[in-house]
């Protein structure tokens, strides 16, 4: 079985808004732990009586650290499409084969078995396939008719990847 998504886009808008699924995941992992312990080191200070009110915003700096950073990696993103590609916006189609799937992006094709793939999330527009080693592959959801969206989900609960891909 076959399903081919074409014309998908990569630009600076669809990154900017999906940039926190294209976040490596262990440094998002790494900023939920820190903010429970935080929480928890605050909890600890009040129920001592030591809570000063500098602590109250350090977590709101982290977060907007943090943001700062998901938006710099975004936009590092798009420069180096930019710099490889010579474009603004590039486009690729994704053929989801019976061992994996094979993307084409400017006449390259790179295969991706579905074993390396962790999770599969819909951000409403979008359908993100997160990787083991951090990579993300996407495609637009107004780009699949229903069967093509059905068929890979079924796909993807045949391998058993984690799926959270919402009905059409």
């Amino acid at each position: 079985m076959e399903i081919a998504i074409k014309d998908n886009k990569r630009n600076w808008q669809i990154v900017k808004d999906n940039r926190r699924y294209l976040f490596p995941p262990k440094i998002r992992l790494a900023f939920k732990i820190c903010i429970l312990v935080y929480a928890v080191l605050v909890l600890i200070n009040v129920l001592m009586r030591q809570f000063k009110l500098w602590m109250a915003f350090v977590l709101p700096i982290a977060i907007i650290v943090f943001e700062v950073q998901i938006y710099y990696f975004a936009k590092k993103t798009i420069n180096l499409q930019k710099e490889i590609f010579k474009k603004e916006e590039i486009s690729f189609d994704l053929v989801f084969l019976d061992e994996g799937i094979d993307m084409i992006q400017e006449s390259q094709h790179t295969f991706i078995e579905y074993k390396t793939i962790k999770e599969v999330i819909d951000t409403g527009t979008l359908i993100m396939m997160l990787t083991r080693a951090g990579a993300v592959l996407y495609f637009e959801k107004k780009n699949a008719t229903k069967t093509q969206y059905e068929g890979i989900r079924e796909i993807f609960e045949k391998k058993n990847i984690l799926c959270k891909m919402k009905n059409i």
